[in-house]
């Protein structure tokens, strides 16, 4: 790419007049650069490192001091605006699908993604840089998906949105809020692990494999998955208490699991609390003066909760 439409493409301003007139690829990550390549940083740290791989153009978002007059040195305003803005360039170039899904189903594609389903995919993680790399060479009639639309529509031309219907289930039994049964296309699924909340996006994903799923992957699903924890705060095997917790950082999905939680084990002691703003030794003391069968906590997830738990426990073993 020449380096006049790659000043025109992030909306820069070349700040210098260089020998160079093109860049091969461009790059987000420093250890992926090569010689040619134009490099996106914020930090005055890397230009060196850039510079030494050969690098023949640089895009900042401050005022850089310009230690080679030879490569381009371009400033934008908005490094993220910039870097969409290529991204965007190079698949309107590109024969691509993108799809909006919501966190649920990011979810459920991550757990049973193949490597047959990869190659012809690409699951993007919200995360610019990390994006911007794996759309770099990005193939022809690949189809994208992402929980994050306002990147996708920035990046891309053709955007549809994940659309969620009602099956046709059979032979329904709820064995507890973690385990269901169910027939569906005369198959019929025993005590699977699965919270009937999330049935359909299950069965979403079912049509989307063409309903060849490991089954056992679902052991792994992080959503609704309960801590079970016993009089003295320790955690036990289901089955050994009543007393369980849950907890999400999406607001959207707590939502979703209180309200499933409320109509399917309302005669049980339901307790809400919102913890962002608590430490973790105030979320300990929260949870052993707690009189509770179901917590849910808004505000973190179940993998910071077992942490605290584990710390806890291991210390007053010291004592």
């Amino acid at each position: 790419m020449k380096i006049s439409a790659l000043t025109d493409i992030v909306e820069g301003e070349l700040l210098n007049s260089p020998a160079i007139s093109f860049v091969t690829q461009i790059h987000t990550d420093l250890t992926k650069v090569n010689d040619g390549d134009a490099y996106f940083t914020n930090n005055q740290d890397d230009l060196k490192t850039a510079i030494k791989k050969g690098i023949f153009a640089i895009i900042v978002d401050f005022i850089p001091d310009i230690s080679d007059n030879e490569i381009a040195w371009i400033k934008v305003d908005n490094l993220t605006k910039a870097k969409t803005n290529i991204l965007r360039y190079k698949l309107l170039q590109k024969k691509t699908v993108s799809i909006h899904i919501d966190t649920i189903f990011n979810q459920l594609l991550n757990l049973f993604k193949t490597k047959e389903f990869i190659e012809k995919t690409l699951i993007l993680t919200d995360n610019i840089d990390k994006d911007f790399e794996a759309l770099n060479n990005f193939e022809n009639n690949k189809t994208i998906f992402s929980t994050n639309l306002n990147f996708l529509e920035a990046i891309s031309p053709n955007v549809n949105r994940l659309t969620y219907k009602s099956y046709d289930i059979k032979n329904f039994t709820i064995h507890s809020l973690f385990e269901i049964s169910f027939s569906y296309k005369d198959r019929f699924f025993e005590k699977i692990k699965l919270p009937k909340v999330y049935l359909n996006h299950f069965l979403q994903i079912m049509e989307l494999f063409e309903y060849k799923l490991d089954l056992k992957r679902l052991n792994h699903f992080e959503l609704f998955k309960p801590i079970f924890i016993n009089k003295s705060v320790q955690i036990v095997q289901m089955g050994q208490t009543n007393r369980f917790i849950l907890a999400n950082t999406n607001e959207d999905v707590s939502n979703l699991e209180i309200e499933y939680l409320k109509e399917f084990y309302n005669y049980a002691i339901i307790k809400i609390i919102d913890i962002t703003s608590f430490n973790d030794d105030e979320i300990f003391l929260e949870l052993k003066k707690l009189d509770f069968n179901a917590l849910y906590l808004k505000g973190t997830d179940i993998k910071h909760i077992n942490k605290i738990l584990e710390q806890n426990n291991n210390l007053e073993k010291l004592f």
